[in-house]
């Protein structure tokens, strides 16, 4: 059975446009709410000298002023960690191919080849790619435009970059006016 695409289209991910766009991934949905619980403990921490001002015999409160602030810094350099992982990470899979599938109320991404060269083919044979993700294009799905690449999202936890540099004007006309 064949699918009625609109395009269908391979590419692959730079390092530079994986790490810009898990930055941009992460500065709509990471930060926002690490950045808020980093606050609380702060302000919590807060509360706690203040009450070690007012009377300095409480030392439980010393313990718990250490405790918000070590949260409150867990809270900032936790996103900052992942990124750097799984930038590491990422290098594995740089040369990988994907596939992009634009229908009218979905998109297909696959992954088409894992192997960066020829002498790695009879070694894969055996290795099996993963199934293709089918993002229902409904309310829960957004696009967002950067200069060299598109954010997809489907909900907050499932994100996709996808790099201009693979896609003619009209493939990523077609790409912008996704709703």
């Amino acid at each position: 059975m064949t699918e009625n695409y609109k395009f269908e289209k391979e590419y692959t991910i730079s390092a530079e446009i994986f790490r810009d766009g898990y930055r941009e991934f992460q500065k709509k949905f990471v930060f926002p709410q690490a950045n808020v619980t980093a606050l609380a403990f702060l302000i919590l921490a807060g509360v706690f000298v203040f009450a070690v001002i007012e009377d300095n015999s409480q030392y439980f409160a010393y313990l718990l002023i250490v405790v918000c602030l070590a949260m409150a810094v867990r809270q900032w350099y936790n996103p900052r960690k992942l990124r750097a992982n799984l930038f590491e990470s990422f290098h594995e899979i740089e040369n990988s191919v994907y596939k992009i599938s634009v229908a009218e109320n979905y998109i297909d991404i696959s992954t088409v080849s894992t192997v960066d060269d020829v002498e790695n083919v009879e070694n894969s044979e055996n290795e099996e790619l993963p199934e293709k993700s089918r993002i229902p294009i409904d309310e829960n799905f957004s696009v967002i435009e950067y200069d060299k690449f598109f954010l997809i999202f489907s909900g907050k936890s499932i994100f996709y970059i996808i790099p201009k540099e693979n896609f003619s004007g009209d493939e990523i006309e077609i790409l912008a006016n996704l709703k």
